[in-house]
């Protein structure tokens, strides 16, 4: 059934009523299927990293909370996309600027550092040292690094809660 779903999507991506409806309904089945979605990485990363940059909010936002149930059902296991995934939430954390709904945006891109940083370690901070001199980023930088252990919970808690 996933199969078929990233068939339909991927011979048409920029369809507005699709990309929303996905990541809208999508999440029980992510669910069901668990680990089995590492298997299909390779069609729905591209398809997120490309619906990150939607012109509208609500694509965004659904996207990078598909992001987030991807996280916490994988951990991001095994994957070329970790790197990829980090440039790209950089890139959307200064378009946010631009975007209406621009602090939520920028909440849940600090919540899927978070989950990467703990995740993946030393290939997600191999990833952020392309980035950490930026001084577009410079408040996202200070609120992720160098958190202790009570705070990273937290954040978690938050994320499961919103």
């Amino acid at each position: 059934m996933l199969n078929e779903m990233l068939s339909h999507l991927d011979r048409q991506p920029r369809d507005k009523e699709r990309r929303v409806a996905w990541p809208k309904y999508i999440e029980p089945l992510l669910s069901a299927v668990g680990l089995v979605l590492l298997a299909h990485f390779s069609r729905i990363f591209p398809l997120i990293l490309k619906w990150m940059h939607a012109d509208d909010d609500e694509t965004v936002l659904l996207v990078l909370e598909g992001i987030q149930t991807i996280l916490k059902l994988t951990w991001i296991r095994n994957t070329p996309y970790v790197g990829r995934l980090v440039d790209e939430l950089m890139i959307l954390y200064k378009e946010a600027a631009m975007k209406r709904a621009r602090e939520e945006v920028r909440m849940h891109i600090l919540q899927i550092l978070i989950l990467l940083q703990q995740c993946k370690g030393m290939q997600f901070e191999a990833a952020w040292g392309k980035h950490k001199d930026d001084p577009n980023l410079a408040n996202l930088e200070s609120s992720f690094s160098g958190r202790g252990a009570a705070t990273v919970k937290t954040v978690l808690f938050i994320t499961a809660h919103l």
